[in-house]
């Protein structure tokens, strides 16, 4: 019976969540859009200011093969390759912490929009963007902590491992053993960032940020661990099937465009194939290589 309830209160807890977005579908939307825009900015910045750094790196690399070693040719190559490896990964660290902090500030948001919604209230998407900013401090607080015990745990998972391999002949078993250990670690630490994930939002709703907002996540969890944790499963289960989905869709794309070209449906290993008419309507011709 215990049970029993304990899945009522998880599937109502997924409806409480679709009616958040439903009850302030524009608040929402907004927020959506505000991350879908600024994360295509960043990447299409991202792509084109590494370019011409990307293309004068393989240029000189491949010239390198070809010039005599210690000739004033062969040390400017060398020089102008750390150079632009240099300024490669410089621009690489500034976008990817512009990545952080946009992911942090949108998180903090999305927060503050959901808490807002559930309570009733209803604001403006200026006021929630001011909002998210003047709170920003405490989530990067404990976005901090939390990331400090993630690394921590994955730590302890390979100090934990490499012993077992170094002790014990796992010759023919160490991969499946380490396959096994790390879905353990996963799952397990699906179970352990209840509490971390619980805090980022402590410290987005409450004057509490760092330890004292996983306190009190911790305090706040007590009695409903299971949920949290077969909600950290299913977020992942979820995000497994989009990209799954993602993969199925570009594979129909793929036959498709195949198809619109004409060309032959290949299977690497396969001796068969299937020929595409060029006309759409025309029906599948299969036939054997041999």
């Amino acid at each position: 019976m215990m049970k029993f309830y304990m899945l009522l209160d998880f599937v109502g807890i997924l409806r409480e969540t679709l009616k958040l977005f439903l009850k302030n579908v524009k608040l929402m939307s907004c927020i959506i859009l505000l991350i879908i825009s600024f994360s295509s900015i960043l990447l299409v910045s991202n792509m084109y200011s590494i370019k011409p750094w990307l293309v004068d790196f393989n240029l000189n690399a491949a010239l390198l093969p070809s010039t005599v070693a210690g000739t004033p040719d062969f040390n400017h190559l060398l020089v102008t390759l750390k150079e632009d490896l240099r300024l490669f990964a410089g621009l690489e660290w500034l976008f990817i912490s512009a990545s952080c902090f946009a992911s942090l500030f949108f998180t903090t948001a999305s927060i503050l929009a959901s808490g807002v919604t559930y309570r009733g209230q209803d604001l403006s998407v200026k006021e929630l963007l001011s909002r998210a900013v003047k709170s920003l401090k405490r989530p990067f607080v404990t976005w901090f902590y939390v990331t400090l015990l993630d690394l921590g745990f994955y730590l302890f998972i390979i100090v934990f491992l490499l012993p077992l391999l170094l002790t014990f002949d796992l010759t023919y078993t160490t991969p499946a053993f380490s396959k096994t250990i790390f879905l353990l670690a996963l799952v397990f630490q699906a179970y352990l960032a209840v509490v971390w994930n619980l805090a980022l939002v402590v410290s987005v709703l409450e004057e509490k940020s760092g330890i004292e907002a996983l306190g009190k996540a911790g305090q706040l969890i007590k009695g409903s661990m299971l949920r949290g944790f077969f909600l950290n499963l299913l977020s992942g289960a979820f995000s497994l099937l989009v990209w799954m989905s993602m993969l199925m869709i570009y594979t129909v794309l793929y036959h498709k465009c195949k198809e619109t070209h004409g060309e032959e449906l290949e299977m690497q290993g396969s001796t068969e194939y299937t020929k595409v008419a060029t006309s759409a309507s025309a029906p599948f011709i299969s036939a054997d290589v041999a």
